[in-house]
């Protein structure tokens, strides 16, 4: 997988002690999910460490078919829940529209931590949880695996990273109304960070 083995535990480990982690078994592969992130893992180029990493969580994963969401509990720890289309957390990206660059911008409150990326058409600046961004690695890949496409959408809500081992999707953070970010996201728009160039009217 195009994950780095630490972030991806740490990621998968918050929802468990959180809002609770979804996992489930389509025959072909797991996907994990949290409240606005999903990762789907083929079976067979399933990192050994990744696979460790969810039994030790979780206990188990499901049984092919099934899916369950899991919570840290003192009482009954995991509910049972229906499998998902695959469209949902794997769909083919082949045809969405919409590619994205990196801008290599972040932004930093006391609150949380974004990367800014951009719309390569329409110069469009959206923010997503910096951690999520940073977690993608080229590198990490099993030897067997293929490029990792570029961040794509297909609409305004989320942005995906694919490739036939592994399928990352995290949807796009709000403004939330404050103003300096707002500023920031209006400015970098005056920017092609694809041509490196200013944009003009």
């Amino acid at each position: 997988m195009f994950l780095k083995m630490n972030a991806f535990k740490a990621l998968t480990k918050k929802a468990y002690n959180t809002t609770g982690l979804t996992v489930g078994n389509d025959g072909e592969g797991i996907y994990l999910m949290g409240g606005y992130w999903s990762i789907w893992l083929e079976r067979t180029m399933m990192p050994k460490k990744a696979k460790a990493a969810i039994i030790e969580l979780i206990g188990s994963i499901p049984a092919p078919g099934r899916a369950a969401a899991f919570y840290k509990s003192d009482d009954t720890n995991w509910e049972e829940r229906d499998l998902l289309p695959e469209e949902v957390y794997r769909p083919d990206t082949t045809y969405f529209k919409t590619a994205y660059k990196d801008t290599d911008i972040r932004i930093r409150t006391y609150r949380r931590e974004l990367a800014v990326l951009q719309n390569r058409s329409t110069m469009e600046c959206v923010i997503l949880p910096e951690h999520i961004v940073s977690m993608i690695n080229s590198g990490s890949r099993e030897k067997e695996e293929g490029p990792v496409s570029l961040p794509l959408g297909n609409n305004r809500y989320s942005i995906w990273w694919q490739n036939e081992a592994c399928t990352l999707k995290c949807d796009i953070a709000i403004a939330e109304g404050d103003p300096k970010e707002e500023f920031i996201l209006q400015e970098l728009e005056k920017w092609d960070f694809t041509e490196k160039r200013k944009v003009t009217c």
